[in-house]
């Protein structure tokens, strides 16, 4: 039995030991394009604080990597060939699956107004976003910071922690208003001020403004200005489900699974960001399909 995962994140490492706690002999493929391999995604909060080493982003060895017995290859897959079972690769190859997993995760929702490619426009997806972040960070300039999830006050933390003077676009009258009830938002919003982040309630960003291709400044739809030297966003992620919608599987959001995490291809399944789950008597097809299919 020959399994292929696509994408290299904590999904498709998990799927790697349980695979291997179950099937000793089997053949395990890893396909991921992602430069630094496999690392944990929500300890770049700590490296931008300062907390963690690049070292320590990475939460195993050469010898835990061996011991679970599996091949990675730096590659994207291009298209997924259902009818040959087979991965088309950038190198004009084809890589043939028993099973496949799809494990792409997901990428930040891009900033959709004036002025977003400006050098100083930052988001936190990859650790070569944190680096570059770490690269324009100064201490005593200033930094705004637009979203209403973790990530944004995340980002918000860990440019104060790098000296920059922080300021926090809030669209509504608290924080996380559609997650965290009232008495929630302001417990967050009083730390925030105590660490000393500016908030701004009711603001939401128009455009922003740059001199000689970099970000000087940025203005609300309220017409006021505000002087930054950088501009950090958080405002979603959107699954990564181009080569699951390309094949023809099932996609809403994200790539639709039923409680096996199976797709309606029975060789197919999805895990992670990527993944939405739906019950069998919620497909669209027919949903006998999925008995008795476990992974």
């Amino acid at each position: 039995m020959r399994h292929v995962i696509i994408g290299s994140g904590v999904a498709g490492i998990a799927a790697i030991e349980s695979i291997r706690s179950v099937e000793r002999g089997a053949e395990i493929i890893m396909l991921g394009d992602d430069p630094h391999g496999f690392y944990s995604r929500p300890g770049l909060a700590y490296y931008l604080t300062g907390e963690l080493s690049d070292h320590a982003l990475y939460p195993k060895t050469r010898e835990d990597y061996k011991k679970l017995g599996f091949t990675y290859r730096k590659v994207r897959v291009t298209k997924i060939l259902r009818d040959e079972t087979s991965l088309q690769l950038d190198d004009n190859s084809l890589l043939t699956y028993d099973r496949l997993l799809l494990a792409t995760g997901a990428f930040a929702t891009p900033l959709a107004v004036s002025g977003a490619t400006l050098q100083g426009v930052v988001k936190l997806d990859h650790l070569s976003d944190a680096r570059n972040i770490l690269k324009l960070a100064k201490r005593g300039r200033t930094a705004v910071v637009v979203g209403g999830g973790i990530t944004a006050l995340e980002l918000a933390e860990g440019l104060l922690a790098r000296g920059m003077d922080v300021h926090y676009l809030l669209r509504g009258n608290r924080y996380w208003s559609n997650v965290l009830d009232e008495q929630e938002s302001r417990i967050i919003e009083a730390r925030l001020q105590v660490e000393g982040i500016t908030l701004h309630f009711h603001s939401e960003l128009q455009e922003i403004i740059g001199r000689s291709g970099k970000v000087n400044s940025i203005r609300l739809k309220d017409g006021k200005t505000l002087k930054c030297d950088l501009l950090a966003f958080a405002i979603g992620i959107q699954p990564r489900v181009e080569l699951a919608r390309e094949a023809g599987l099932q996609v809403d959001r994200g790539i639709l699974v039923n409680e096996f995490m199976q797709t309606d291809d029975p060789n197919i399944f999805a895990a992670g960001d990527v993944a939405t789950s739906i019950r069998p008597d919620q497909w669209a097809l027919d949903p006998r399909q999925f008995v008795g299919r476990r992974p």
